[in-house]
């Protein structure tokens, strides 16, 4: 029999499509309102100075950084890129709380994002989760091995 189908399971394609939208959504709301963002860089990093340039500049390796584990899961299904993104995601689940807070603006007045970050957070988690899937193992499993039609 020739060897088992090297087609991308769903999970897979899902995967891809749900983190490189959370990225995109995370670029987008930023480009938005770029004063809103280059404030939020001020306070987490107040040592440096937030110019529109470096805002975009820090919003644009954000998207850049994200494209990376799709490539390696898409093209290469390297195992590595499944923890890599967990861990990923794992650091904004952590970041939960400070994030809610943010969001909120500390429990008074108008929020300061909108409900984009909570949509790149369920669409984080949902890529996760996607690699994860028995048909994501397989995927995993079977890029590695070598295809017994090549010594025929």
């Amino acid at each position: 029999m020739i060897a088992l189908s090297r087609r991308r399971p769903t999970s897979i394609t899902i995967f891809a499509a749900a983190f490189l939208a959370a990225a995109l959504v995370a670029f987008l709301d930023g480009m938005r309102d770029l004063p809103a963002f280059q404030n939020s860089l001020s306070q987490t990093i107040p040592d440096i100075v937030w110019t529109r340039d470096a805002a975009i500049v820090t919003l644009s390796a954000r998207l850049s950084i994200a494209l990376i584990p799709i490539a390696m899961v898409w093209l290469s299904a390297v195992r590595f890129a499944r923890w890599m993104v967990t861990v990923m995601v794992a650091a904004r689940l952590l970041n939960l709380p400070e994030g809610h807070r943010f969001i909120t603006g500390g429990g008074a007045g108008e929020p300061l994002v909108g409900p984009a970050w909570w949509a790149a957070m369920l669409l984080s988690l949902i890529a996760a989760a996607m690699l994860f899937t028995p048909a994501s193992h397989r995927w995993f499993a079977q890029k590695g091995a070598d295809d017994p039609a090549v010594f025929e």
